[in-house]
């Protein structure tokens, strides 16, 4: 499976390292606040493998790291083999995933072929199905991806992006019950943009995101705020 996007040169993918962002099209999620959703639902142009490979072999030493992002990487047939390609071309891996798939989570870890995994957590458990837009969801798979990440020695984080549509004080108790004893949790801001997949949704007020924050300091070692 090829991918539809491509960042070529990133500062905040991956912190602290210069990384090149790869964009894939499948999602089982159509969460109304995605910002790739012109990529998830719209996107016809295709970047062929060779083309990507082509380009990282000519960036060694000017590169760190690839982001496999999406879309849901996780749904692509090929991802292992792409990974590995990457990961022996002397690059840092940083998966992006919804972790609704665990079973290749678990086996990219296992053959140390990822560096770095953030997981997005869209809401508390009660609200997951709608906060994604798939009344289909297995939370047992999210759990299972979450325990799976909090226990396998691998660098990861928990986000989750917040919106007023979607968010409020109540939510944040179960949502930190759900991931409690993770080692850290990032609060993005969302802005809306053009390529949104549900227009007219608005943005939590800083002060609001810290009274989040505070909520899930009882559960999480690190929560901050990104994008404000």
């Amino acid at each position: 499976m090829d991918f539809v996007g491509l960042d070529k040169m990133s500062l905040l993918d991956f912190e602290d390292r210069v990384s090149c962002v790869l964009f894939c099209k499948p999602c089982n999620f159509r969460c109304p606040f995605c910002h790739n959703g012109d990529l998830v639902l719209n996107a016809n142009t295709i970047i062929p493998w060779p083309e990507i490979v082509s380009y990282l072999k000519k960036r060694g030493g000017l590169i760190d790291a690839v982001v496999f992002t999406g879309g849901e990487p996780t749904l692509m047939p090929d991802l292992k083999e792409k990974i590995t390609e990457v990961k022996n071309m002397g690059f840092e891996i940083k998966l992006d995933t919804n972790g609704t798939n665990p079973e290749i989570v678990k086996d990219l870890i296992e053959n140390k072929l990822v560096d770095y995994v953030a997981m997005d957590i869209k809401n508390e458990p009660s609200l997951y199905a709608k906060t994604c837009g798939n009344d289909g969801v297995k939370l047992e798979k999210i759990k299972e991806t979450i325990s799976l990440l909090m226990n396998s020695g691998v660098e990861y984080e928990f986000r989750t992006t917040i919106v007023k549509e979607f968010h409020e004080n109540t939510n944040f108790d179960e949502l930190g019950k759900f991931i409690n004893g993770a080692k850290k949790l990032y609060l993005q801001k969302f802005v809306e943009r053009d390529g949104c997949i549900t227009r007219g949704l608005h943005e939590i007020s800083e002060d609001k995101a810290n009274e989040f924050k505070e909520i899930l300091n009882k559960y999480i070692s690190k929560v901050e705020l990104r994008g404000y």
